[in-house]
């Protein structure tokens, strides 16, 4: 699906990005680290990385040896990025999610489509 996608994605500057859930590390994938995910592949396709989520990225780099940013921050960024041009998230094996971590995450996605119109979840 997500080849047919960025197929497609390709003419239309759109950007596509994906998330597998595994279930053999699935204690491993929490909420935040699926949607940073998402920010790198969404971040990956612009011509430039936003001032905003590289400063954050460099901050917390020097931050507790090297964490990411928070989730709330990741979404922001997300919300930001994608509320440019249309986005695809396909987010697969979401049965795979740990339950507690599951809701944190559609809340998350949640939050995603209200900032951003031209943004689709699959």
């Amino acid at each position: 699906m997500i080849d047919s996608l960025c197929d497609q994605a390709g003419g239309q500057n759109a950007t596509v990005a994906g998330f597998y859930f595994d279930f053999a590390v699935q204690k491993d994938q929490y909420p935040a680290s699926a949607m940073g995910a998402l920010l790198k592949q969404v971040v990956g396709g612009m011509e430039e990385i936003p001032e905003e989520i590289s400063q954050a990225y460099q901050k917390q780099r020097k931050a507790l040896g090297g964490w990411g940013p928070r989730l709330s921050d990741v979404v922001e960024m997300l919300q930001n990025t994608s509320s440019k041009e249309r986005t695809f998230i396909c987010i697969d094996a979401l049965d795979e999610c740990v339950p507690e971590h599951r809701a944190k995450l559609l809340d998350s996605l949640s939050k995603i489509l209200q900032k951003s119109p031209g943004t689709r979840i699959l």
